[in-house]
Order: C-alpha cells, then sequence, then structure tokens
C-alpha cells in the first residue's frame, strides 16, 4: 500500500469516526485530523485541489472548534460565577435609560411583562411581596419567561429612580444567544422563587 493510499484511508476513517462521535468538540477533534490527513495527501500526490480544500475544511474546523470552547468555558464561568455581583457592561448596548419620580408605578400586577429593569439609583417596592429593592439591583426578568408573560407582582418607585431597561424581546433573544446571560438569568430567578418559598413557609409557621 502507498503512502497517498494510506493518507487517503486514513482521511476517510477519520471522517466516518467523526459522524460517529456522541459530542460536537469530538466531532470537530476528528474532523480536524481528517483535514490534515486531506492536506498531507494533497502534499504527497501531489494534488493542488485537494490541497486547498484540506486547508479550507482545516480553517473552518479550527474556527469552529475554538467557537465551541469558548461557549463550554462561558457556561463554566456562568454557572461557576451563579453568586457573583451583577454586571450589565456588556449589557449596556441593549438598554434605554428612565428616569422616573417617587411614587411612578413602573407595572401592576397581571400586566403584559414588556421589559427587565436594572436600578442605576433608588429604590423599587414590590407590595404583594413586602420587599423594596436598591441600586444594583435586576427585576421583572420572572413575568418575561412565565408561560403568561404577566407581571406576578405591581412595582413602584420608593425614591426618585433612574433605571436601565432592556425590552422583553431583546432579553428572550440574548437568553437564547448567550449561555453566560442564560445561565445567570436562571440563577437570579431560582434565587427569588426559593425565598418568596421561605418567605411563605415562615408566614405559615408564625403563631396567630
Amino acid at each position: 500500500m502507498t503512502l497517498q493510499e494510506i493518507l487517503g484511508y486514513l482521511a476517510l476513517v477519520f471522517l466516518i469516526a467523526s459522524f460517529a462521535m456522541p459530542t460536537i468538540v469530538w466531532l470537530r477533534g476528528l474532523a480536524l485530523a481528517s483535514t490534515l490527513a486531506i492536506i498531507a495527501y494533497g502534499i504527497v500526490v501531489p494534488h493542488y485541489a485537494v490541497l486547498a480544500i484540506g486547508v479550507v475544511l482545516l480553517a473552518v474546523n479550527l474556527f469552529r472548534l475554538v467557537q465551541i470552547r469558548r461557549l463550554v468555558a462561558s457556561v463554566g464561568a456562568a454557572t461557576a460565577g451563579a453568586e457573583a455581583p451583577i454586571t450589565i457592561d456588556w449589557l449596556l448596548p441593549y438598554m434605554h435609560p428612565v428616569a422616573l419620580p417617587k411614587g411612578h408605578i413602573l407595572f401592576r400586577k397581571g400586566d403584559i411583562a414588556d421589559a427587565m429593569y436594572f436600578i442605576s439609583h433608588g429604590r423599587v417596592r414590590f407590595d404583594e411581596f413586602d420587599i423594596e429593592i436598591g441600586k444594583g439591583s435586576l427585576f421583572g426578568e420572572i413575568g418575561i419567561f412565565s408561560l403568561d408573560r404577566l407581571r406576578t407582582a405591581s412595582a413602584s418607585c420608593v425614591d426618585d429612580c433612574s433605571l436601565l431597561m432592556v425590552p422583553a424581546e431583546k432579553v428572550r433573544e440574548l437568553y437564547y444567544q448567550n449561555p453566560e446571560f442564560g445561565f445567570f438569568l436562571v440563577g437570579v430567578i431560582t434565587r427569588r422563587l426559593t425565598e418568596d418559598l421561605e418567605k411563605l413557609a415562615s408566614a405559615r409557621a408564625a403563631p396567630g
């Protein structure tokens, strides 16, 4: 068997094996091995058309592999950093500043959830839960992802407030496109629901 034949069969074996891989990382890794064998075949023969195809496939697979690695890393960072402080620097291009006076009602329970908010100054109160949140807090995300997409509580400004608003459609778009943002939101929603359940349990356990 000649060297050319060995390289050709090797490229074919790697290519077939890549289709059998259960994960995309291994698929791309074996596809890279296959393209390297194709490039070697194109050099040994020599066959410049095959060599050019191999180089293009190598670049595409390398690019996709780097993308996948970054995606995996961002998911890991998101899950590991669930308790990290909220940073919104990368969200700023999608946010709109909103200045609201003391006493202003942002939304009422049952309203359509059309936006998510970040408090840059002031405090916001939720009467149904008897809680207030302040600077650095994110709110309004639960209604956006609820089945009926309705507000679960009313929100009003305790002070003059400066808020940053993201439309609901943009929030959903970012959720699907950015795994770090998606995992962050899941963590926020889970934490809020857990706190609500704890408050309900404490209220039921209170005497009288």
